[in-house]
């Protein structure tokens, strides 16, 4: 503000005579009336400071309340801290589920060798090859412990979920054993255990056969002079245990041969002269440690025929049921020739012969 005298009159009242100027609205006013617009000044001031104490008040009240996204937070925080921590339990549970298992496999199978040695040592009653045998199934269940069967973490593949939950996995639950690294003895326990899921598939080769289908389906490229057979990866010591096959191709010039052998047992060529060779050839022919016997039906396998194959380690037998005929053949096994854990051999002897194992 500014105060002379100029030679106008008041913008308030248009009389009065102009005592001062205001500079910043370039209005003249009277003595009075420039007393007037210092009140209005003034008054917008306090107003403008009563908007900005009211503003304060308002944003120390918004921001001291709780926010509705805040409670929506909250609640995702505790439902995903439950589903985490669900999942972490249930992991570890599985976790020592899959550790128990393994280990109480091994303790079977070493406390029925245990028995064995002590019954036979007493007895004095054992052979090289008795001893070889029990040699055998030591180094394989050596090999058993010092090389489990890999347990994994996997995570939850869900792209839109931003918390990928975990789970434990072993390869006997998700698919099947590598036959090259492992051998799996499947024994009382397990057979009745409901959480067991070994799948059979087919594992180590003599001759012309070559496997697919995740090794469940085996063929052979070979002719009869070859001899080629094939083993499963299962080693079965004790309990009642099924594997089903189905025929996919058969030439009919020779018999195939479906059977068990000691798993210690080379495949070679002449696997059918061993002692602890037992089984079926087709329909024709019974094996007992090595020596063929013929039936008298006149039956064959064929393409599209399924098998029904029982390892019962119990009762010391295996039993081949035919579906197409209905036939159910049984056969008791020696053990003193044919030791446990015994191993499923199937022979093949034509070009383009093939079998699959069903799950």
């Amino acid at each position: 503000m500014a105060s002379g005298f100029i030679n106008k009159t008041c913008m308030s009242c248009n009389v009065g005579l102009i005592t001062a100027m205001c500079y910043e609205c370039k209005k003249t006013f009277c003595t009075k009336h420039f007393v007037e617009h210092r009140e209005e000044l003034s008054q917008q001031m306090n107003n403008i400071c009563q908007e900005h104490d009211i503003l304060c008040r308002d944003l120390a009240h918004e921001f001291s309340t709780t926010h509705p996204l805040l409670a929506q937070i909250n609640q995702w925080e505790q439902e995903s801290t439950i589903k985490i921590q669900a999942a972490a339990n249930a992991a570890r549970i599985k976790l020592q589920q899959l550790l128990d298992r393994s280990k109480n496999s091994l303790d079977a199978s070493t406390s029925k060798i245990t028995k064995e040695l002590e019954s036979s040592r007493a007895s004095n009653n054992y052979t090289e090859h008795v001893i070889k045998t029990w040699s055998d199934r030591l180094q394989e269940l050596r090999t058993l412990l010092n090389h489990p069967t890999p347990i994994h973490i996997d995570y939850e593949n869900n792209l839109e979920s931003e918390i990928r939950l975990i789970k434990v996995t072993d390869e006997s639950l998700t698919g099947y054993f590598d036959g090259t690294s492992h051998r799996h003895e499947i024994n009382n326990e397990c057979s009745h255990n409901p959480n067991f899921c070994f799948r059979e598939i087919f594992d180590d080769v003599s001759g012309k056969i070559i496997l697919s289908e995740e090794n469940r389906v085996a063929t052979c490229l070979g002719d009869y002079l070859d001899r080629s057979c094939v083993s499963c990866l299962g080693r079965y010591s004790s309990g009642r245990h099924t594997v089903r096959f189905r025929i996919e191709n058969a030439d009919m010039t020779h018999h195939m041969f479906f059977g068990v052998v000691n798993s210690s047992e080379k495949l070679v060529k002449d696997l059918a002269n061993s002692k602890s060779f037992y089984g079926w050839w087709d329909l024709a022919y019974y094996v007992v440690g090595g020596n063929k016997k013929k039936y008298d039906s006149t039956k064959t396998l064929r393409t599209g025929d399924e098998l029904r194959f029982v390892l019962d380690c119990d009762n010391k037998q295996i039993i081949l049921e035919h579906h197409r005929t209905n036939i159910i053949l049984n056969l008791a096994i020696d053990i003193q020739l044919c030791v446990f854990p015994w191993k499923i051999i199937v022979l093949l002897l034509d070009k383009s012969s093939c079998v699959k194992i069903l799950h």
